[in-house]
């Protein structure tokens, strides 16, 4: 099938063709419609003056590091549109498509707690919501007083902790924000610093933590967590680098981190046993560097389908993996999001020990940058109603997309067309 064609019976052919190779589904909807404005919970009131009374005093922004490395996301929506179902088994239910918003102007549970009303008048289903450690100092701790940022430290966290944050999360009687994670940094050397795969006695505060991470997400109703393996001025996923510090072959390596992934995934289930986890990148993170001639042994990233082979392992039925493709940030044509489903789907498989788990488990998910690399004419509007309908089309269920200099809560820098395309697109336009 040509790259850029605009045939939408050809990819769901090429969907029902994945779906026969992989036996999961025998059943397919052959629904095309579309939801409307009011089923997608949108007035046309809501659209033309998208912020609440609120918006017109920012607020302080939670800072995040710059990533030089892999322009990382962290702005995220996820969108629910009445699309045709692409694949089988995929991240949402029946098919639905859903818009989260994560990033450098994401929320903490205080400021949800107040606006969460306003929140809801976005065109996403949900957003990353902040855990403060010091709730006092959020707006000056900077990434060292989130909790998601401190899960991998040597800390052990309890639930009592935040009991606080839990209320307020509560507080949000959400209506259209369902989509709701906690965010967690897995290679940071604001908390893995000095970290290896065969330290026992930190690892057991590692799980603990996670455990508390997902019983905060069960209790306030949230849907999982987003992880971001990306290295932070720490390459807790590179051989190379790890045998610096523990001089032991790959093999004993990629068993260690397959032991941690399972470690922590029994911690989220016992918790989340539904959970989405919504990976900033995925298998495909060193299948790029495979694809360039490195062994994964050598890829900066080597381990990093190990781990995740574990949390594929102890993952429960109903539970996914969702590698968001960050790669996707500056796609503007359809059929570079069919390949990138195929590069998810067909060959990062290939990294896996575990490739019936991969099969049924791990699902294709895209990332957009708006303003991509801080130019906010990079998409015209309609460039990007047309790139977020296609991400969303393509997808497994999870597109999500990243901002720098612009934000939502409260509504700042964007201009109402871009935010016209968001909710024409969430809608299953083109």
């Amino acid at each position: 099938m040509p790259e850029d064609t605009d045939d939408i019976t050809g990819l769901g052919v090429m969907h029902l063709l994945e779906a026969i190779r992989r036996s999961e589904s025998r059943t397919w909807l052959k629904s095309w419609g579309r939801s409307s404005r009011m089923s997608a919970g949108i007035s046309p009131a809501q659209e033309e003056c998208p912020v609440g009374p609120h918006s017109s005093a920012p607020e302080p922004r939670v800072t995040f590091p710059r990533r030089p490395q892999l322009w990382t996301s962290c702005v995220f929506v996820l969108l629910v549109a009445g699309g045709p179902t692409l694949a089988p088994g995929g991240a949402s239910e029946a098919g639905v498509k859903r818009l989260i918003y994560y990033g450098w102007g994401v929320r903490d549970t205080q400021y949800v707690r107040d606006h969460w009303r306003e929140m809801e008048e976005m065109p996403f289903d949900g957003t990353g919501i902040v855990v403060a450690i010091d709730r006092s100092k959020l707006e000056t701790g900077g990434t060292g007083n989130q909790l998601g940022w401190q899960v991998m430290g040597p800390r052990a966290f309890q639930i009592e902790e935040f009991r606080e944050a839990i209320e307020d999360l509560r507080t949000a009687r959400w209506r259209r924000f369902t989509e709701n994670f906690l965010p967690v940094a897995l290679s940071s050397s604001v908390s893995a610093e000095g970290l290896t795969w065969f330290d026992d006695e930190r690892w057991r505060t590692i799980v603990n933590n996670f455990g508390v991470v997902a019983r905060i997400a069960r209790e306030a109703g949230l849907r999982g967590l987003i992880l971001d393996p990306e290295h932070y001025n720490y390459a807790l996923f590179s051989y190379p680098s790890q045998r610096q510090k523990v001089d032991k072959p790959f093999a004993a390596y990629r068993d260690a981190a397959r032991m941690r992934g399972r470690q922590v995934m029994t911690a989220i289930a016992a918790h989340l046993p539904r959970a989405v986890l919504l990976s900033l990148f995925g298998y495909t993170l060193p299948l790029r560097e495979v694809h360039r001639g490195r062994s994964i042994e050598e890829a900066n990233y080597g381990l990093l389908p190990a781990f995740y082979d574990g949390l594929l392992e102890a993952m429960p039925a109903g539970a996914t993996l969702v590698d968001g493709y960050e790669f996707a940030y500056p796609f503007k044509r359809r059929g570079q999001f069919i390949k990138a489903y195929r590069e998810i789907h067909d060959e990062a498989v290939t990294l896996s020990a575990v490739p019936e788990e991969y099969r049924k488990k791990v699902k294709a998910g895209f990332g957009l940058w708006l303003d991509y690399g801080n130019r906010p004419d990079f998409f015209t509007p309609d460039e990007f109603r047309q790139a977020v309908a296609s991400a969303l089309e393509v997808s497994d269920g999870y597109v999500w997309l990243y901002t720098q200099r612009v934000g939502f809560f409260p509504l700042s820098e964007i201009a109402p067309a871009y935010l016209d395309a968001i909710a024409t697109a969430r809608q299953g336009g083109r």
